[in-house]
């Protein structure tokens, strides 16, 4: 790894089954490797109340803050319905290989449901098969809040809205929402679509949550149909992952969880999950060897896991189980004593607003803009040279621009998005609050380092 974690190191606090990325293994032999494993509440010695997402992970760590988030969540709305879900998205949700096999016998008798020993999943698949909506259980409901060829921004479009009417219609406790894909071809490059995508996100998961419904967030698939889409696919995962975080909800990684699958788990048109086909009937809930080799299997068993393990620690009050975790990102983020950036890729949620306004020019990338506003400073040291894809996203009404710095020098900034090929040494990071009529226009934001390849 490039990054030298100086100050900070990620607690293997885990089941042996689930010794990942996180851990600095990979036990392909283990089962379930991206389940959230059964246990006590092991993590919760270093949760300091915000739980960091290992981007090794195929699905994200469910501590007891997480639980609590969720529980948080719940309380807004005590009218929902325990025993139903609902689900958001684009063509990957609208698909009968997602969840539909779920349903049962009684209302989908021509799938095999085969959990492969997974037996404890059972009680959650007979609570939410139990929770019918117009005839049909919520994993074989034909949602109103999806349609293929759609981003986040149709979700929250009219009045009502399509996420407005499948609500109304469901009043759900819990949401599977999955957009990017669609979401990467809404701007002139796929850099510049991560802020509306961030911003249109951030605007359908306020709505869920007011509303009293957790969400599950699910990443956007690997790409295959085209190689300048495959180089953005893991900085769109990281910052999908880093939005999941900085909520504290559930997520379920499609790009870790598809990559090691033959074919990237990609159907023809390399953009669409495949799916285990027996017989010559798709099967998307054998979650045996055969089933979890393809992208669908994996998707509804780790989904499966997310709404299980939410159920459980929501709905039953259970405790929440062990998982691996990173510690805290060391530091107060000031000059003195700056965030520490301990492994990549890197995510991290905080605001300008509180903090240090000791910097108002950079040397090297002054092009006359006003950042006398606060800032917040990171620390990164790279033991090799490294190409970084260094993003940073806030919503209406912050402005807060992105700074590379190595020595004093600024060797770059923007508003949002920079690429560029650090050398091994010490850098500086520091995003700092654009002033705008005399006013500081800081708040909260969410950073994100991803490492890419040419």
């Amino acid at each position: 790894m490039a990054v030298s974690p100086s100050r900070s190191s990620v607690l293997c606090v885990t089941a042996a089954a689930a010794m990942l990325a996180a851990c600095g293994g990979d036990d392909a032999s283990a089962p379930d490797a991206g389940a959230v494993p059964d246990g006590g509440d092991a993590g919760d010695a270093a949760d300091p109340g915000v739980t960091r997402y290992p981007a090794g992970l195929e699905t994200s760590p469910v501590t007891a803050a997480v639980a609590a988030r969720m529980r948080d969540i719940a309380a807004a709305g005590p009218g929902q319905r325990d025993d139903v879900f609902m689900k958001v998205g684009a063509s990957g949700t609208v698909s009968t290989h997602f969840l539909f096999c779920l349903a049962g016998p009684d209302h989908q008798p021509q799938y095999t449901i085969d959990l492969g020993g997974r037996d404890a999943l059972s009680a959650t698949l007979a609570h939410f098969r139990a929770g019918l909506v117009a005839g049909n259980t919520p994993f074989d409901r034909v949602t109103l809040a999806a349609e293929s060829g759609r981003n986040a921004g149709w979700a929250i479009t009219g009045a009502p809205s399509p996420l407005e009417v499948e609500l109304d219609a469901t009043t759900p406790r819990f949401a599977f929402v999955n957009y990017g894909t669609n979401d990467m071809g809404a701007a002139a490059s796929y850099g510049a679509a991560l802020g509306p995508f961030w911003e249109r996100m951030g605007t359908l998961l306020d709505q869920l949550e007011a509303a009293g419904v957790v969400p599950i967030i699910t990443g956007l698939n690997p790409r295959a149909d085209d190689p300048d889409a495959a180089r953005w696919v893991q900085t769109w995962d990281s910052v999908t992952r880093a939005l999941a975080e900085a909520r504290q909800v559930p997520y379920l990684s499609l790009w870790v969880a598809s990559a090691p699958l033959a074919e990237l788990g990609l159907a023809g048109d390399g953009i669409h999950g495949n799916v285990y086909v027996d017989g010559g009937r798709a099967e998307p809930c054998v979650f045996t060897a055969d089933g979890l080799a393809f992208n669908y299997g994996v998707r509804n068993l780790r989904s499966l896991e997310l709404l299980d393990a939410a159920r459980r620690t929501v709905l039953v009050g259970e405790a929440a189980p062990a998982a691996p975790v990173l510690a805290p990102v060391a530091g107060a983020g000031i000059a003195a004593d700056p965030f520490v950036i301990d492994t990549l890729p890197f995510t991290h949620s905080a605001a300008t607003a509180g903090g240090e306004a000791a910097r108002d020019d950079y040397p090297g990338c002054d092009q006359g803009q006003d950042e006398s506003g606060p800032e917040r400073v990171y620390a990164l040291h790279l033991d090799e040279p490294t190409a970084l894809r260094v993003v940073v996203l806030d919503r209406e009404g912050v402005d807060v621009d992105v700074h590379v710095l190595t020595g004093d020098a600024c060797v770059e900034r923007d508003d949002r998005l920079l690429d560029r090929t650090l050398p091994a040494g010490d850098h500086v990071i520091v995003v700092d609050s654009f002033v705008s009529s005399a006013s500081a226009q800081a708040g909260a934001y969410t950073l994100v380092l991803q490492p890419t390849s040419p």
